[in-house]
């Protein structure tokens, strides 16, 4: 793994805590993400700058507010353009590689200028009279989610071309503490996996990017307003909208570090039903075999129910799949990448003549089997092709979290 130079050797790093309590705030304290901070603070990091927001619709504050109604209000003409990232602005792409187009809102008068069209990167011109871009994007912290790893690329191309970075930071839903599945090799480095971070990378999104700047040594300047009242051992309890289309819920998000991998393979992830990534079948599985071998293994804070679906698109729109519901028991010690490896490991097994890797291209890679751009390398493909238990690679896996945790101990903002 690549060694990064201290988080005090950043280059024009800053971090911005604040204080602010909520009309009827009671005595528990709830999280308050740095939206939530940006009434009490716009005059001091933002100011009179004109800025561009990364965010979507479905992202709000922790009253409910959209998060481009609050910046709106407070910068007015300052704010110059909306920039989208993957699903678009509004949240209605679905998958991935549907291209979203750039365009004009005119309710709010604004250009909604899109990352994931044509180019992942802007144009030059959208940095005319542009002082910073201001971001909050809800992350759901597994590797995979392009959000993050989409602001780093947009990080790199910012480098050295004066345009401040201003970080609304969230904090990482599947909280701090937990880290999961393996870690990503710089040659395998896409828009599903900008560092070296597990599947289950256990950042909140500022110290993903303050990670990132150190990483790629950028020269910008990175302003990071801090998550109040958030430990990291905490799950996310606020509202939780749509992040993206398929993740409708905290329960889709508890298991998708393991779910995701189902995108390089066969079988349905359960887009098209009411209960992505918590589903998982195709017309071909034996889903009561496969159940009572899930069960046999016992892995903890999880269960199987057998089930039958129909998906509305993607994988066998229109068809009846045969296959299981993965249920969240105790989220606190669920380890969702080691449950779906050997899901998708026995589903093999069983149907060595029907299950097969997805082919190419995947998130813009036209060469590597999905599965390994996924994954970080070709170690969890070879493995299951090898019928090895999770047990059986467990500890290589954790050998490569635990030189990842001491790598990102500088960046942590948060006990």
């Amino acid at each position: 793994m690549r060694k990064s130079p201290a988080a005090g050797s950043i280059h024009l790093l800053t971090y911005v805590a604040f204080c602010y309590t909520p009309m009827g705030e009671t005595s528990v304290a709830r999280i308050l993400n740095g939206i939530d901070a940006l009434p009490q603070t716009f005059k001091k990091i933002v100011g009179c700058k004109s800025v561009a927001l990364i965010s979507g619709s479905a992202t709000v504050d922790a009253s409910g507010r959209p998060v481009y109604q609050v910046v709106r209000q407070l910068a007015g003409k300052g704010l110059r353009a909306i920039w989208s990232l993957q699903h678009g602005f509004f949240v209605d792409r679905q998958d991935n590689m549907v291209l979203s187009p750039s365009h004009d809102w005119p309710e709010m008068s604004l250009p909604v200028r899109s990352l994931y069209g044509e180019s992942l990167l802007p144009e030059d011109s959208w940095l005319d009279g542009l002082d910073a871009v201001l971001i909050d994007v809800f992350d759901v912290g597994t590797r995979v989610y392009t959000f993050i790893n989409h602001l780093v690329m947009l990080m790199r191309w910012l480098s050295g071309r004066g345009v401040e970075v201003i970080v609304l930071d969230r904090c990482n839903p599947l909280n701090g503490l937990v880290r999961e599945g393996s870690v990503c090799r710089p040659d395998y480095f896409s828009i599903v996996g900008q560092l070296p971070v597990p599947m289950r990378h256990s950042l909140s999104v500022g110290e993903y990017l303050s990670y990132a700047q150190s990483y790629y040594f950028l020269d910008l300047q990175l302003t990071v307003v801090k998550v109040r009242n958030w430990r990291r051992r905490d799950f996310w309890d606020g509202i939780w909208t749509y992040p993206s289309p398929n993740l409708p819920a905290l329960a889709a998000a508890l298991v998708y570090p393991g779910a995701v991998m189902l995108e390089g393979t066969n079988l349905s992830e359960g887009r098209g039903t009411t209960r992505p990534f918590e589903f998982v079948g195709s017309p071909f599985l034996d889903h009561s075999r496969l159940c009572a071998e899930m069960e046999r293994l016992r892995l903890p804070g999880v269960s199987f129910i057998p089930v039958f679906f129909k998906p509305e698109f993607s994988k066998f729109a229109g068809q009846v799949c045969r296959g299981l519901q993965v249920q969240v028991r105790n989220r606190s010690n669920c380890r969702s990448f080691a449950v779906y490896y050997d899901l998708i490991r026995l589903a093999r097994q069983l149907h060595p003549d029907d299950f097969r890797w997805q082919a190419p291209p995947y998130e813009f890679e036209f060469e590597r089997p999905p599965i390994d751009m996924i994954c970080g390398s070709g170690l969890i493909r070879m493995a299951i092709e090898k019928n090895v238990p999770s047990a059986g690679i467990r500890a290589e896996i954790e050998a490569e979290i635990a030189a990842y945790a001491e790598v990102v101990r500088p960046f942590l903002l948060y006990p």
